[in-house]
This record gives structure tokens, C-alpha cells and sequence, in this order.
């Protein structure tokens, strides 16, 4: 009987353990993405600009501004989903409790029967006169066998009150300490609540000053925008000469070269594509140190600003003083062009993809060297007011990506 409740309590350990490794597991990669959020948050106000009445710096402030708020309102909704969480865990615990504490009553009731009846049977009954009234051998042998498990399945039965009341204590605590991070979560929800609403009021004076400039806005705007178009098709230039440069590399080779040998580059580049693409969502942010993400992939509304919007082909990164590039894959560097207003931008191709990193003062490569993940390209470049921004795109030969469904 202490064997079959040894396995019995066995098994509710055991299974009680994979549901906590369960829950463990979607914890640790909730706080995770919390610890990324707050990261961000923490970098948007270390990045944020003076507030002075210029329309170049009040923009970047209220896309550091909006940036923030995003990933204010994701932590919140990340904690949001930790107390949901936490209250299923509750329910499922609760749940368990009261089947222990059943089992635990049922188990107690078994005991005070068992001792009411040995007690009975005590005034009447001599266990010493039962085994020497036996007529043989064989059944003084059962009836010392039958004095002895009687007496055995009591102590066992004491024993087992004792394993159920330990184990009802351990779920009790269990529900308290969930109870308690559960407070605690919901303080810090307050907390958070009350940041973003503060921050949804920087940006809401930040949006009236604009509008009340709405004609330099614009001007703003389009100047930004003419900027990044210029930017853009010098890109798809360089990327087009350095398709067509690769070609005839390739057509030369194979006229002058045996056909294994194209192959075998062939072989490679098919290779580290797949390589590359299998990374999806993997890839490291191409930037040192602190950074945020001040304007995303794509037609995007500034904040606030009914009508007013910006297309970005890829993303821009910015960091502090100082920050460097990295490539986020293994791959070659195809070209170092000249951007425009002495800043440089670097081509790497990882077989059919190619990584730009663009605004750099100063480059660590040069046309042709392989670079591993995580490599310093170059210097990223100061801007007239101090940010220091790194613009990244991610292309398919010659077809734009988003490369935040790329980056980690």
C-alpha cells in the first residue's frame, strides 16, 4: 500500500512538473519579449532630441515620441497577457486544490474510521490470547501475518494524511505566490498606464506645434523625401551594376573556366541563400550599441498629421554617438559608393540577397572581402543636429524587403 501511494504521488509530481515547465517555458519567452520592449524604451529616451522650435528636430522627437508609445502600449499589452496567464495558472492550481484537499478529508475519514473500529476491537479483543488460541502452526503464522498488516495499514494511513496535508500546503503557497506576482503585475500596469498617457501628451503638443507650421512642415517633408528618393535610386543603380558586373563575371567564367568549376559557384551561392533565408526573423540588428527604430518599412503617417506621410524602402536605425554598422549575415562585399554629402553606402551580398547599409562617415571594408554575421561595416555618420543614423535596406536582387520581418 506505501508503494502504490509512493507511485501514486509519483505520478502527480511528475505531471505537475510538465505543466510547470509548460507555463515555465511561455514565461521565460513573455519576459523575454518584455526585456526587448523595455530596451526599446529605454533606448527612445536616451535618444530623444532637444525640444527646441526646430520642425527637423520636433519630427524626430515625434517619431522617437510615437516609437515609444508603440512599444509602451506592447508592454502593456505583454503584461495584459501575464496576468491572464497568471489567473488560468490560478484556476488550474485552485482546481487542483480542492481535489487535494477532497482526497486529503477522504484520506483523514479512512483513519479515524480505522482507529475508532481498532479501539473497539481493542476492549474486546487480546492479540496475544488470538495468536496463542491458534490450533497449529499454520494458523498462528496468519493470524501474527493478519495483527501485523492491521496494525501496518494504520501507520500507513497516518503516513499518507501527512504526504496529502504537505502537498495541500505546497499548492496553497504556490496560489499566494501567484497571487502576489499577479499584484505586483497590475502596480506595474498602473505605472505603465500612467507613462503612456504622459508620453500621449508630449506627442499631442508636439503634433500642435506642427500643425501650427504646417506649411514648413511640409516643406520638411518633401525635402526629407527628395533626399530618400535621390538616396533610393542611387541604391537600385549601384545594385543593378553590381548584378550586371556579377553576370559577366559569371558568362566569362563559364566560356573561360570548365563547367565544374561555375557549378561548384553556383552550388554556393544556392547555398547561402538558403542559408540566409532560413534566418528569417534572425537576423541581427545591423547597429552597435543602444538603438531604436525611428522610421519603419514602407508609407508611413507622421503621427498626428492627417495627409501627411513618407515612404521608406527600408528602415532607419538610430543609435548614439559613435555607433558602427555590422552585417547581419556571413557574405561579400560587392560595393563602397559614395552617397552624397561625403557619406558612403556599403553593398554585401549573401548569395541572391544583398544587405545596404547606408550614412557612414567611414568604412572598415572594402569591395570584394567576406564579412561574417556581425562584422563592423564602418563609422556610422553624425547628422547637422547629432543623431546618429544608420539607414538599412534589405533586397532580393532587385526586389525591396522589409527587413523588420528579418531583423530579431
Amino acid at each position: 500500500m506505501k508503494q502504490g501511494i509512493s507511485i501514486i504521488l509519483g505520478l502527480f509530481l511528475l505531471m505537475a512538473g510538465d505543466i510547470c515547465a509548460q507555463s515555465g517555458t511561455s514565461v521565460d519567452r513573455m519576459q523575454e519579449q518584455k526585456a526587448e520592449i523595455e530596451r526599446q524604451i529605454a533606448a527612445s529616451k536616451k535618444l530623444l532630441t532637444s525640444t527646441d522650435n526646430d520642425i527637423q528636430s520636433q519630427l524626430v522627437n515625434l517619431n522617437l515620441l510615437t516609437r515609444r508609445l508603440e512599444e509602451r502600449r506592447k508592454l502593456l499589452e505583454q503584461t495584459r497577457q501575464e496576468i491572464s496567464s497568471l489567473d488560468k495558472q490560478s484556476k488550474q492550481l485552485s482546481d487542483e486544490l480542492r481535489k487535494l484537499q477532497d482526497e486529503y478529508e477522504a484520506c483523514r475519514q479512512r483513519y479515524a474510521d480505522a482507529c475508532r473500529f481498532y479501539q473497539k476491537q481493542k476492549t474486546s479483543f487480546n492479540a496475544l490470547l488470538f495468536l496463542l488460541s491458534s490450533q497449529n502452526y499454520t494458523q498462528l503464522s496468519r493470524r501474527f501475518r493478519y495483527v501485523r498488516e492491521y496494525s501496518k495499514s494504520i501507520s500507513e494511513l497516518a503516513v499518507e494524511i501527512a504526504a496529502r496535508q504537505a502537498a495541500v500546503q505546497a499548492k496553497q503557497d504556490e496560489i499566494e505566490s501567484l497571487r502576489q506576482e499577479k499584484l505586483a503585475l497590475q502596480e506595474e500596469q498602473a505605472a505603465q498606464k500612467a507613462e503612456a498617457e504622459k508620453e500621449a501628451r508630449s506627442q499631442r503638443s508636439i503634433v500642435s506645434k506642427l500643425q501650427s507650421k504646417r506649411s514648413s512642415l511640409k516643406k520638411e517633408i518633401d525635402r526629407k523625401q527628395k533626399e530618400m528618393n535621390t538616396l533610393n535610386k542611387e541604391i537600385e543603380r549601384q545594385i543593378a551594376l553590381a548584378l550586371a558586373e556579377e553576370k559577366k563575371k559569371r558568362n566569362n567564367g563559364s566560356s573561360a573556366q570548365s563547367g565544374p568549376t561555375a557549378a561548384a559557384r553556383s552550388d554556393t551561392d544556392v547555398k547561402l541563400s538558403g542559408n540566409f533565408e532560413s534566418n528569417k526573423g534572425k537576423l541581427p540588428v545591423p547597429i552597435t550599441g543602444t538603438y531604436l527604430i525611428v522610421s519603419n518599412f514602407g508609407v508611413q503617417n507622421v503621427a498626428g498629421m492627417k495627409n501627411v506621410k513618407m515612404n521608406n524602402l527600408g528602415i532607419d536605425i538610430q543609435g548614439e554617438k559613435g555607433a558602427q554598422a555590422k552585417a547581419v549575415f556571413d557574405g561579400t562585399v560587392t560595393t563602397v559608393f559614395q552617397q552624397g554629402k561625403g557619406q558612403i553606402g556599403v553593398l554585401v551580398r549573401h548569395g541572391s540577397y544583398i544587405s545596404v547599409y547606408c550614412n557612414l562617415c567611414a568604412t572598415r571594408v572594402a569591395k570584394g572581402d567576406n564579412v561574417k554575421t556581425g562584422d563592423i561595416i564602418g563609422d556610422i555618420a553624425q547628422d547637422a543636429d547629432g543623431r546618429t543614423i544608420l539607414h538599412f535596406q534589405l533586397h532580393k536582387e532587385s526586389t525591396k524587403l522589409n527587413p523588420s520581418d528579418w531583423l530579431r
